[in-house]
Formats: C-alpha cells, sequence, structure tokens
C-alpha cells in the first residue's frame, strides 16, 4: 500500500500543479471520512484509490439515501463499468422483497448515455421520474 498510496499521491500532486485553478488537498481517509459525514458540502470532487473511494462512497451513498439509490461508473483507458455506488451486498434485505432498484437502474441510464443512446437513456430515466412521482 505505500508504494501504491505514493505513487498515486506523487502522480495526483504532478497532475494538480498542472491546473492552476484547481485547488488541491490531501487528506487520509480516516479524516476524509469524518469530514465527509460531518461537512460532505466542502468537497466538489474527491479523487482516491479504489480502496478508500468504496469507504467514502459507502458514505457517500448513505447521505444520499442508501445503497439502493446511488450509482456507480468506473472509467478506464479502453473501458467503463456501471454498477451501484456501493460495494454493499444487501445480505441483510435478502429475501424481504424490499430491495431498491433505483441504483442499478441509475446505472444503466449513465451506461447508456456513455454508449452515445441518449434516447434509451431518457425513456427510461422519465419512466423512473414517473414512478417516483
Amino acid at each position: 500500500m505505500k508504494i501504491a498510496d505514493g505513487l498515486f499521491l506523487q502522480t495526483c500532486r504532478d497532475v494538480s500543479q498542472q491546473y492552476e485553478t484547481l485547488d488541491y488537498e490531501e487528506m487520509i481517509v480516516d479524516n476524509a471520512s469524518m469530514q465527509m459525514m460531518s461537512n460532505p458540502k466542502q468537497f466538489d470532487v474527491i479523487v482516491t484509490t479504489n480502496l478508500y473511494g468504496s469507504i467514502l462512497g459507502s458514505i457517500a451513498a448513505g447521505l444520499a439515501g442508501g445503497p439502493g439509490v446511488v450509482a456507480g461508473a468506473n472509467f478506464g483507458p479502453e473501458h467503463m463499468l456501471f454498477e451501484q455506488g456501493t460495494r454493499n451486498t444487501g445480505a441483510k434485505i435478502t429475501g424481504k422483497g424490499i430491495v431498491n432498484p433505483t441504483a442499478n437502474i441509475l446505472s444503466s441510464i449513465n451506461m447508456l448515455r456513455a454508449l452515445n443512446l441518449p434516447r434509451f437513456a431518457e425513456l427510461i430515466n422519465d419512466a423512473l421520474i414517473n414512478v417516483y412521482k
């Protein structure tokens, strides 16, 4: 972790210096977690590794209403992955008939937009909005 975290931090530092208007700040995950819970509005964008992103993503999902309502996306140079915004398995609600599929629906909407299929994305999005209305 020391090597990977160190390389990640150095890369972030190097990239941040290329953008003078960017406010760049580093936080350890413990402090970032506390700050997210106590004052989430201070964050516009969080850039992190996968492990710390899972921790902070779960906190953000909880603040937004739970793991069933937050979409997630991962972008790489050649591939994209769309999924719910947390790694929560939902084991505690299995078999109770109370699952909320919103996160997966929102993820599919994001995928369709990324694939340049906006018409289909908007049809599903409109349907989702109508369900909530």
